[in-house]
C-alpha cells in the first residue's frame, strides 16, 4: 500500500486481483510439471533493481514463479510503473528446458545424461539459475523475502510499513462496521515486520550454501562475511530490538484491544533473539573462527554487539521503558537456558551445549553484564529502572550460582 496506491483499499480491482490469482494458479501448475519450490531465486536480483520499473517489468521480482516471492516490497514511494507481482521468469523457462526438452542424438535416457549436465555446468556461475530451499541457516535462501542484500530489502520494507501505519485506519474502515478489519490487517503488518527481521536475523552465524557435483571446482559452504553480519547486528539492534514507537499507534491499539502491545512486542522480539542466541548459531561462528581467523565474525565479539544493543539504556544511563525491560528479561533467560539444557534439537541438528565452548563464552558475557549493571544502578536516578537492573542482577547471581 506505500507505493501501490492500488492496493490501499479492502476491495482490490478486478485487474489487481486477477493478476494476483494469475500467478498463484501458474506456480501451482509448476508443481503440476515437476517443479519444486525454488527459495534462493530472488537472492539472483540486485535490492535497486527492485526499484526499476524496467527492471520488474522485464526480469520480475524472481527469477523464478516458484519462489515465495508475494510482492515487491522494496518498491518505495514515487518509483514508476514497478512491478509488484511475481511472474514466470528466467530459471522456470530454464528448468522447464531441461526436463522436458527431446534430445534427438540421445536414443536411451542414460545417453541424455551428458547434454543434461552440459546445459547444468552451462549456467553454474550464473545466480540466475541457481537452485536452493530453505535451510534456516542460509540467508540467500530464505521464504517472503527479496534481493541479493537482506539488510537493505529490509530497511526499505521497514519504511513502507511506517508510511503504512497512519493510513491504517483509513485504509481500513467500512461506514456501519465495526474495527474487525484493521485488526486484522494491524495483525498481517506484524507479521510482516516480523519477516523483514528473521531475513535479517538468518545472516548470523550464516552459511550460505552452493550445489555442487564433486566435478566442480570450490566449496559447498561459504560464511556470511563478518562486515555484513556485524551490519545485520546493526539493522537487529536498531530496529528489531528497540521499542518499535512506530509500530504502537495509540490510535489503532485502542480500537483493537484492551491490552496487549506489551505482549506482543516481546513475543516477536524473543523470537529474533533465540535466534541470533541460539546454540546452533554460536557453534557456526566458533567454528567459523577456528577456519577464519580474524576474518570471522567471533562468538564473543557478536555476544558483545549484542549485549551493548540490547542493554544500551546501561551505557548511555538512560531510563529504561517496558518494553526494553521485557526484552532484557528475555536475554537473562535464553542464557539460563543455555545454562540448564545440555542439549539441543532442532530440525538443523543437534549441539551438545554442556561440552562447547558457550557456556564459557555466556560466563564472560555475564560477567560483564554484572560490572556494567553494577556502574549503571548507582548513575540512573529512575526509579523503575532501578529496580529492574537490581532484579536483573539477582538473576544473574541466580544463573551463576546454579551453575557452579
Amino acid at each position: 500500500g506505500a507505493a501501490n496506491p492500488a492496493a490501499r483499499k479492502l476491495q482490490l480491482d478486478d485487474d489487481l486481483i486477477g493478476e494476483t490469482m494469475r500467478r498463484v494458479i501458474s506456480h501451482e501448475i509448476g508443481h503440476a510439471i515437476g517443479l519444486p519450490h525454488n527459495m534462493q531465486s530472488s537472492s539472483a536480483y540486485p535490492v535497486d533493481s527492485l526499484r526499476s520499473g524496467s527492471f520488474t517489468q522485464e526480469f520480475g521480482i524472481a527469477t523464478t514463479i516458484m519462489e515465495y516471492a508475494r510482492q515487491n516490497y522494496i518498491a518505495q514511494p514515487g518509483d514508476e510503473n514497478i512491478r509488484f507481482i511475481r511472474k514466470i521468469g528466467p530459471y522456470d523457462k530454464y528448468a522447464v528446458n531441461w526436463g522436458y526438452r527431446v534430445i534427438p542424438d540421445a536414443e536411451t535416457p542414460e545417453n541424455e545424461k551428458p547434454v543434461l549436465d552440459q546445459w547444468i555446468l552451462d549456467k553454474a556461475n550464473d545466480p540466475i539459475y541457481r537452485f536452493a530451499s530453505s535451510t534456516g541457516y542460509d540467508p540467500s535462501s530464505q521464504t517472503e523475502d527479496l534481493s541479493n542484500d537482506p539488510v537493505q530489502a529490509s530497511t526499505y520494507g521497514l519504511m513502507n510499513l511506517k508510511r503504512v501505519v497512519p493510513n491504517l485506519i483509513e485504509w481500513t474502515s467500512t461506514p456501519g462496521e465495526g474495527y474487525d478489519d484493521l485488526e486484522e490487517i494491524y495483525g498481517e503488518l506484524i507479521g510482516q515486520w516480523a519477516r523483514y527481521a528473521g531475513h535479517v536475523s538468518t545472516n548470523i552465524g550464516g552459511m550460505y550454501q552452493s550445489r555442487k557435483s564433486s566435478d566442480q571446482e570450490g566449496v559447498l559452504y561459504t560464511p556470511v562475511p563478518k562486515d555484513y553480519q556485524q551490519k545485520a547486528m546493526g539493522f537487529l539492534n536498531e530496529h528489531v530490538f528497540s521499542t518499535p514507537d512506530w509500530l504502537l499507534d495509540k490510535e489503532i491499539l485502542r480500537r483493537i484491544e484492551h491490552a496487549g502491545a506489551l505482549d506482543r512486542v516481546k513475543n516477536l522480539q524473543s523470537r529474533m533473539l533465540n535466534h541470533v542466541m541460539g546454540a546452533d548459531v554460536m557453534m557456526r561462528l566458533n567454528e567459523t573462527q577456528t577456519f577464519d581467523g580474524d576474518d570471522a565474525y567471533a562468538p564473543l565479539e557478536m555476544l558483545e554487539d549484542l549485549r551493548r544493543g540490547v542493554w544500551s539504556e546501561i551505557y548511555e544511563m538512560t531510563r529504561i521503558d517496558p518494553y526494553r525491560r521485557n526484552l532484557q528479561r528475555v536475554y537473562l533467560d535464553n542464557i539460563k537456558s543455555l545454562f540448564t539444557t545440555d542439549e539441543t534439537r532442532n530440525f538443523r541438528g543437534s549441539v551438545d551445549i554442556k561440552n562447547s565452548d558457550i557456556r564459557p563464552f555466556l560466563r564472560v558475557e555475564l560477567g560483564l553484564l554484572q560490572n556494567d549493571l553494577e556502574r549503571a544502578q548507582t548513575r540512573i536516578s529512575d526509579g523503575l529502572t532501578r529496580a529492574h537492573i537490581e532484579d536483573a542482577l539477582i538473576r544473574i547471581d541466580d544463573i551463576l550460582d546454579a551453575e557452579n
